[in-house]
């Protein structure tokens, strides 16, 4: 059966080759490349969890709860279910006191039982071997109880394995470095190194006190793990407590989960930011491909071939050099993907795990299909209206034809599935929404520069220079590249100065605001009765300016209006308040700094009902206002609160700020104790180093926090993310160098005749260039202008929104976005220019 003529026509023209149509590949295929390297990353790391989750958390289930341990009663709910393992963590303070100095550090201690670790295994240098080992490790010798620890933690206090270490009233043999432990692959930021113990060691330090900030950890390994969901349903029925929360491994960790998410969905979209702006290379290798078939057109029109097969002999060429583009993107994703899950591993919490997932390539490849058709429809509807005339000489071809209405119906309804694709697989809807409207607004925006460069060259007296003369002249006459060469180069750009304008901003924040504003210290498990010789101590130093402290206390909403949160629909930027435990406060004065939006504070006097006061964002989130009720669960005990006023937060002052402070009385009968917070005059030096050693051995049982290291290890991550947001900038904007390539090919095919001309009339290689440069280059001030204003607002609305910090403009990234755009510009219309002008002029001269 012989195929569809359409098609033999297709394969027979395609025998020609594809000359023309590389950027049209190159933009296909980096695009979807970006979109692919990313989802598969997204795949293999959620596949890595999805496998290894009852491993990561350390058993099939978890029961949590802080600050006291599990009833005994409750204790038997676990044991019928399953082995159990008992863990307790919080932080502490470690001393060396055989270190010059008597060094010491804040460490992450954690205490665990025999039965650890039901599942994953903890290895340590020396090898931990045999049955039983690390209880060996962790056992009482000759009064002395072992410990692992993190090799950071060596450094810190300047021991080796074998020293002995002080952690609050006891000491610890150092007897392994721990290089591996099953259930610390979620915490990303744990601020401090680890040191584990078992229990009875960490009942010997006296830290563990009603109302610490400790965490009570309970895993459980199943006979029958299918049988988890049931499992952790009977629990939640038979606890019967608000305070007590019972996950599944597949549950675990949803912080660090979502918020690798959310980063691979923000990746993605710069990602498709890449795409979409190839897709403009799409129309343009289209409209050059099929200008360069005019002929072959007109000779089909010329035998009888109508419209319609002609168009479809057109397409199927186009829409199999598409499927070629789209294959090399995926395989290349691909390929990124497999390879660089290793090269993760080493960043992230939990290694990805590599592989080939469909899904992922299938996301890619249906987004680079529906942009292929979009941006080709319109130019092949066009183009293929070629009159017959054109094969005799001398005929002048009319304006060229606008594109049929079905074409542009078609290629209106290819753009809205990638709208509904967008929403569909980003994580956040507000990013899918925010994306279409900035996808939007900047093709409306760069049209319109486009528009007014031309209007404004057109009204701008002609200069003396003509060859400057003639530079503007071209920025306005028909066939100008002005608006091709503002928008490719524009929109690459402006994903580039948004990103780097973000990126100043957050290190802006970092570096200089919050040291002149943050506090020099932490203090954390300020017991009550401490609490005045705590300030005495503090005060008596020189240096120290301020010292504030406030009652602290672990609480979970267990309802917001008489509503179960588990059955609340909560925005993701406000879930953390609803997951777990949040720190409760109670105060009888607003705090310094308070910015009361809607309310007002209760009388210092107050004796009333429960009342609170709440971050007016969080409030927004969970649909609050001022009078509402909503209840928490205090060490078992529900309190049902009213609130009484909605406050901003400046959560980046690391102030004492609490999303949640109840009036006083509420929990005057709970086992509380203090975080404190001291603020060290950066011209006297050594009272820092005073407050760490006078805190800390009068202290045993505080744990101290020096806020420059916090914000290192902050530091550090967040600049982890911004590599990899700005590495897929960067393929954003090689995707508008593909398309302003091929839109200077074009315009320089055109230009061939006017060089001619140009040659004829004594006009100079240089003076040509001349010219061409200068116009070029005004076209690309133009971009890099609209794109700096274009990513100042994206990264206004980012930092403003998002990052919820003061926005600044800076010129380092300012001028480095304008400088790329002219030089990008000059460079490839410089070397198009050169190829054109190696040319001969005779054979445009001919007439023959």
């Amino acid at each position: 059966m012989k195929a569809p003529l359409a098609l033999r026509l297709a394969r027979r023209e395609l025998r020609g080759g594809v000359r023309g149509l590389w950027t049209f590949l190159g933009c296909l295929a980096l695009g979807v490349a970006a979109i692919a390297t990313v989802g598969t990353l997204s795949e293999a790391f959620r596949a890595s969890v999805a496998a290894e989750a009852a491993s990561i958390m350390g058993g099939d289930l978890e029961v949590s709860l802080s600050s006291i341990p599990l009833k005994p009663a409750e204790l038997q709910a676990l044991t019928r279910l399953g082995r159990v393992s008992e863990v307790l963590e919080m932080r502490a303070m470690a001393e060396n006191d055989a270190a010059p100095g008597a060094k010491r550090a804040l460490v992450s201690l954690k205490a665990v039982d025999r039965a650890y670790p039901l599942l994953g295994a903890v290895t340590a240098l020396p090898a931990l071997e045999g049955a039983g080992s690390l209880a060996d490790a962790l056992a009482e010798r000759g009064g002395v109880y072992g410990a692992l620890v993190h090799p950071d933690l060596l450094a810190r206090i300047q021991a080796r394995v074998g020293d002995v270490i002080g952690v609050g009233d006891a000491s610890f043999q150092i007897r392994g470095i721990l290089t591996q432990e099953p259930d610390r692959a979620f915490r990303l930021l744990a601020f401090g190194p680890r040191l584990l113990v078992s229990l009875e060691g960490m009942e010997s330090t006296g830290l563990a006190r009603p109302g610490s900030m400790v965490r009570y950890e309970y895993r459980l390994a199943l006979g029958a793990p299918a049988q988890t969901a049931e499992a952790a349903r009977t629990l939640k029925q038979e606890l019967d407590d608000p305070s007590i929360r019972v996950r599944t491994a597949d549950e675990a960790a949803p912080t660090i989960r979502d918020g690798f998410t959310r980063l691979g969905g923000l990746m993605a979209l710069v990602g498709l930011s890449a795409l979409l702006l190839g897709g403009l290379g799409v129309s343009e290798a289209v409209s050059a491909y099929l200008e360069s078939k005019t002929k072959t057109i007109a000779t089909f029109k010329a035998v009888g071939a109508p419209g319609g097969l002609v168009f479809r002999v057109f397409f199927l060429q186009i829409m199999f050099l598409a499927a070629c583009g789209i294959a090399v993107g995926l395989a290349v994703g691909a390929a990124v993907g497999y390879l660089g899950a290793p090269a993760l591993a080493q960043v992230l919490p939990v290694a990805p795990k590599a592989g080939l997932y469909p899904k992922a390539l299938a996301l890619a490849g249906l987004f680079g299909a529906l942009t292929a058709v979009a941006f080709a429809l319109p130019p092949l509807s066009s183009r293929v209206h070629v009159s017959p005339l054109t094969l005799f000489r001398g005929y002048a071809a009319p304006e060229r034809p606008r594109p049929g209405r079905a074409a542009l119906a078609a290629s209106a309804l290819m753009g809205l599935a990638l709208g509904w694709l967008v929403l569909e697989s980003s994580p956040d809807a507000r990013l899918g929404w925010g994306f279409i409207y900035s996808a939007l607004g900047c093709t409306v925006a760069f049209w319109l520069a486009a528009k007014l460069l031309i209007l404004v060259a057109r009204a701008l007296p002609r200069p003396r220079d003509p060859r400057l003369a003639l530079a503007v002249t071209g920025l306005h006459r028909p066939g100008n590249p002005t608006g091709p060469v503002v928008a490719c180069l524009g929109l690459g750009l402006t994903v580039l100065s948004a990103v780097a304008l973000s990126d100043a901003n957050f290190q802006h924040t970092m570096r200089e605001e919050l040291p002149a504003q943050a506090p020099s210290f932490f203090f954390l498990d300020v017991q009550p009765y401490q609490i005045d010789e705590f300030r005495q101590v503090l005060s008596s130093i020189e240096g120290v300016t301020r010292v504030e402290a406030a009652p602290s206390l672990r609480g979970r909403i267990v309802s917001v209006k008489g509503v179960p949160v588990e059955n609340l629909q909560v925005p993701e930027n406000v879930a953390w308040a609803v997951r777990g435990d949040r720190s409760l406060s109670t105060a009888r004065g607003m705090s310094q700094g308070a910015l009361i939006t809607a309310g007002k504070w209760w009388p210092e006097d107050y004796s009333g009902p429960p009342l609170v006061s709440m971050d007016a964002e969080v409030a927004k989130g969970l649909g609050l206002r001022v009078g509402d009720r909503l209840s928490v669960s205090v060490l078992g005990r529900e309190v049902e609160l009213t609130v009484a006023s909605l406050r901003r937060i400046n959560w980046l002052s690391l102030s004492l700020n609490y999303a949640f402070i109840l009036s006083p009385g509420v929990l005057d009968n709970d086992p509380m104790s203090y975080l404190a917070t001291a603020y060290v005059d950066p011209s006297k030096p050594q009272a820092a180093s005073e407050v760490y050693d006078r805190i800390g051995a009068r202290f045993g049982n505080i744990s101290i926090q020096r806020v420059d290291e916090a914000l290192a290890d902050v530091s550090n991550l967040a600049g982890q993310i911004a590599m990899a947001v700005r590495a897929s900038a960067v393929v954003t904007l090689l995707a508008g160098l593909l398309v302003l390539a091929q839109s200077l090919r074009a315009a320089m095919a055109r230009r061939q005749y006017e060089t001619v001309i140009y040659k004829v009339c004594g006009a100079t290689r240089r003076d040509i260039m001349t010219i061409m440069l200068c116009e070029h280059g005004m076209a690309g001030l133009a971009a890099g202008l609209a794109a700096l204003m274009l990513g100042a607002g994206l990264s206004w609305f980012f930092v403003t929104r998002y990052m919820s910090v003061e926005w600044s403009f800076f010129a380092g990234p300012v001028l480095g976005v304008l400088g790329t755009a002219m030089a990008l510009t000059l460079v490839m219309a410089l070397s198009g220019m050169w190829r054109m002008l190696s040319g001969k002029a005779w054979p445009y001269l001919r007439n023959e």
